[in-house]
């Protein structure tokens, strides 16, 4: 954890590691980690600073308020585990997403696979589904705005998915950034995308092919 208050002149804060995480006795090692001022439903973290990590082994939970004494909460397996990679909150904090980078390719699932965590008890995490999708490309990094997951499935491109039912994502849109190429487990394709900007464009990196700046149509409504 890093200081920025002053951006000129970062300072280190504070490091989290839950020993229970981790591959090969690391002691903690998360890969990838979404940090906010909680205001879920668990009422008991109120206003904390909480991590929700991606800990290659396992999920895990972890207030880091206190930068001196951080504290895990919390940590769970899910099924087939083989990289737990990244993960990104609903906006009303209730679910957390989660992709397993490496269980496409390990033969552990039958396409795309997204774990949908229930978080709205931080101390017991429960798994709510195991999200397969009709593609075997592996997945990579993900995120939530409103009720849409935007997905960057490697060679499967971007891709969409309605929330609005949380425990079950329905497709909403797709763009292929290598259009051609098969959809199967591998490294090549968009790597990660972001889709936070006011003005509703989407940002997508493939990893040979570039930076796609895309927007989302809307369906036309036949009466």
């Amino acid at each position: 954890m890093v200081d920025i208050r002053d951006p000129r002149h970062p300072t280190f804060a504070g490091c989290y590691a839950d020993p229970e995480t981790g591959v090969g006795g690391s002691g903690g090692y998360t890969h990838d980690a979404q940090c906010v001022i909680y205001r879920g439903p668990d009422a008991d973290y109120a206003g904390r600073e909480i991590c929700f990590n991606a800990s290659a082994t396992k999920f895990g939970i972890g207030d880091v308020t206190d930068k001196d004494h951080p504290v895990p909460i919390a940590n769970a397996e899910h099924p087939n585990v083989a990289f737990s990679h990244q993960g990104w909150l609903s906006e009303d904090q209730r679910y957390f997403y989660v992709n397993d980078e490496l269980d496409e390719m390990q033969g552990l699932a039958t396409g795309t696979r997204t774990l949908v965590w229930d978080v709205q008890d931080l101390d017991e995490p429960v798994l709510v589904r195991e999200f397969v999708q009709d593609n075997p490309a592996t997945d990579h990094n993900l995120y939530v705005r409103g009720d849409f997951m935007y997905q960057s499935n490697y060679v499967a491109g971007l891709r969409i998915f309605d929330i609005s039912d949380p425990e079950n994502p329905v497709p909403a849109g797709y763009f292929d950034t290598v259009p051609g190429s098969p959809d199967q487990p591998g490294f090549a394709g968009s790597f990660s995308n972001y889709p936070f900007f006011p003005s509703g464009n989407i940002l997508v990196s493939s990893m040979r092919e570039g930076l796609f700046v895309l927007r989302k149509r809307e369906p036309e409504l036949v009466p």
